[in-house]
């Protein structure tokens, strides 16, 4: 049993898939479905004893197919033991099918009891939700739509099993409505919606059960990409020699901050030093030189109104950080067409996206780190159409303008030619200014010697741990700048494991 925050990378399937490995232990491994649902109701039992070891009057809430047949599996073996259980059923048991009908049966010929929901749902230490599994593909209607209501109104946690009812099981979003729950067990595989998109709003943590499955069956599917593990950036950032000198870590340049918006610049190039850059430069508006200076001594700052005025500057440069607070004026554009075609690395952000949606060209040596905002413009539609399916938009965006794509958002999506899940972070984001620190960190770890998407891939787990840290408090009132102290410390692994 993995719990998802704190496991190795992870596999990720699509509900497709996830219903193909199902079929592949029936079918090639002769694992008979109902051993496979009983299976699934241990687990979700030995999920209660441990992360709800108060809890005693469990209501479990069921559907009509086999995730109703799992949380009937979940009943009998409640009942046999010191739990009263009670189970509210969303279907009639004499509409039930095949294993989630055996599953009924069972628990009630051990003497199990079900109560037909009326009014309002019962006083309980848990509620189970049972009632649709990743099948679901249609928006909810009906009594169902109260009932989850209810659920979600409730004084007592929800255990979900293997899919908050309502969630889709590949975008994350929910059909109209969802189940907000504590706890998620998922089965088999780790399914993407659980990961991106609205998913973090009703899974609470999230645990995946293999169901025992041997590894023959798991190695016939390729997963749609893996979960970023929060300690990978431990291999990538090894402890530095004593000898090291500012040369060996790379020289990042960042072009941004026309007049009026000094900072944005500013906190990708602090984003840049706190996050290891041997030197850090930035090319910024002249009004904006003293404002940028002032923020950090080490920074290099110049005021330049020409590409043309650079002089070496472009050339001592490993890797190039556009777009903080570029703008979109006539300079912006001017820095933009010089720097978007350099043969170096470039970390394309905020307005410099902008400016590309006008001029869509490809190239497989930059790194774009769209919102879901920019996303829109970069694919000319609207944002509801990026959060509707974050999986599609960001593999859209990469096909339309190849490289590195960071969808940044809840449930961070990073792609080039597979798919990497973020699983940290929180709404400590959710201000103005930490976009520009991760586009700082990202160039950093180019510059450091990172591949682009190593980079990306480390650099946004780590911007996500650095949230996690910071809001010990809660996430509202928290600045971009309260980032770099932890930012610190996250990329010295060896020195603070």
């Amino acid at each position: 049993m993995d719990f998802v925050k704190n496991s190795p990378p992870l596999n990720v399937y699509s509900s497709q898939q996830a219903r193909q490995l199902d079929t592949i232990a029936i079918e090639q491994q002769g694992i008979k479905g109902y051993e496979l649902m009983c299976r699934a109701g241990q687990a979700a039992y030995n999920v209660i004893t441990n992360k709800f070891p108060s809890a005693r009057r469990i209501l479990i809430i069921a559907g009509g197919g086999n995730n109703a047949g799992d949380g009937y599996v979940l009943a009998r073996l409640l009942d046999s033991t010191e739990y009263n259980c009670a189970v509210i059923p969303i279907m009639s048991p004499d509409k039930l099918q095949g294993d989630a009908l055996h599953a009924c049966s069972e628990f009630l010929d051990q003497g199990g009891e079900l109560y037909k929901h009326e009014g309002e749902l019962p006083h309980c230490d848990l509620i189970v939700d049972a009632i649709f599994g990743i099948g679901l593909n249609r928006l909810i209607e009906g009594e169902v739509v109260n009932v989850i209501t209810q659920i979600n109104q409730h004084s007592a946690p929800t255990l979900a099993l293997d899919i908050p009812s309502g969630l889709n099981s590949d975008t994350g979003i929910p059909m109209d409505i969802s189940v907000c729950a504590n706890t998620t067990i998922t089965f088999i595989g780790l399914k993407s919606g659980l990961l991106t998109g609205q998913a973090c709003d009703n899974t609470g943590e999230v645990i995946v059960h293999d169901l025992e499955l041997p590894n023959t069956v798991f190695s016939q599917i390729e997963p749609i990409g893996n979960t970023l593990s929060p300690t990978t950036h431990k291999a990538l950032l090894p402890r530095r020699k004593p000898s090291s000198h500012k040369n060996n870590f790379g020289h990042v340049l960042v072009i941004g901050g026309n007049i009026g918006y000094p900072n944005a610049a500013a906190l990708a190039a602090i984003g840049a030093a706190r996050s290891g850059a041997g030197l850090v430069s930035v090319v910024t508006h002249p009004d904006n030189v003293n404002a940028i200076a002032s923020s950090c001594s080490s920074i290099m700052v110049r005021g330049i109104h020409q590409p043309s005025d650079m002089g070496n500057l472009i050339n001592l440069a490993d890797v190039i950080v556009l777009g903080p607070g570029l703008g979109k004026d006539a300079w912006a554009r001017r820095f933009f067409a010089r720097f978007i075609d350099i043969k170096k690395p470039v970390v394309v952000d905020a307005d410099a996206l902008t400016l590309l949606s006008h001029n869509p060209n490809q190239r497989d040596h930059w790194i774009l780190t769209p919102h879901p905002g920019e996303a829109a413009r970069l694919l000319a539609c609207e944002k509801t159409e990026i959060e509707f399916n974050r999986l599609a938009a960001v593999k859209a965006i990469q096909e339309k303008y190849h490289g590195v794509i960071v969808l940044k958002g809840a449930g961070t999506l990073i792609y080039k030619d597979s798919m990497g899940f973020c699983i940290n972070g929180n709404a400590a984001l959710a201000t103005g200014g930490t976009g520009d620190v991760l586009a700082g960190i990202i160039g950093s770890f180019i510059a450091q010697g990172l591949t682009p998407i190593d980079a990306a891939e480390c650099a946004t787990t780590i911007h996500g741990l650095a949230a996690e840290r910071i809001s010990q408090f809660g996430t509202r009132g928290l600045l971009a700048s309260d980032l770099f102290p932890e930012l610190i410390k996250l990329v010295n692994p060896c020195q603070n494991s």
